[in-house]
């Protein structure tokens, strides 16, 4: 009879729980995020917290009364995303978004090109973002990035 280490059946466990870890994004992942980021579903706050926490894990950072996770490049709209947030539940706003690392001109050529939305200027104190008729807004950041998300009440991104 063949000796066996004492650790054979840890290897399996093992290997099962660093895939589980890893796994990265579900499959519905784009099609929930658009959703939300275009304002075209019902969301919640809570929902998106949850979700991000379940499969991306802790967040790495709170900045800007918003809780930031890595989103492993996903795929959103045509373009590759770097981060997503969602707001604290001390914010008063009621946001979800995804930091791009693209400049703005380009994120929004390709969202306009791949999900056929149109976002028109708005003037606001902080400069010009871009809005959807449904709420969408794209604000280009100083670093060459993009902020893509959906409010869902005014926290600038209204005429």
């Amino acid at each position: 009879m063949a000796h066996r280490a004492p650790g054979f059946l840890v290897w399996p466990w093992l290997c099962w729980l660093l895939s589980a870890n890893a796994a990265g994004v579900p499959t519905d992942f784009a099609d929930k995020l658009e959703a939300a980021l275009l304002c075209r579903s019902e969301w919640s706050p809570n929902f998106w917290r949850d979700y991000f926490n379940t499969h991306l894990g802790k967040p790495v950072r709170t900045w800007g009364q918003a809780n930031w996770y890595p989103s492993q490049g996903a795929q959103l709209g045509g373009v590759s995303t770097q981060e997503v947030f969602v707001e604290t539940p001390d914010s008063p706003a009621l946001m979800v978004g995804t930091l791009i690392p693209q400049p703005l001109e380009s994120v929004l050529k390709t969202l306009q090109d791949n999900l056929k939305v149109q976002f028109q200027p708005v003037q606001t104190p902080d400069g010009t973002r871009y809005r959807s008729q449904s709420g969408s807004v794209l604000v280009g950041q100083t670093n060459q990035q993009t902020k893509w998300y959906c409010a869902r009440w005014n926290t600038g991104n209204r005429p």
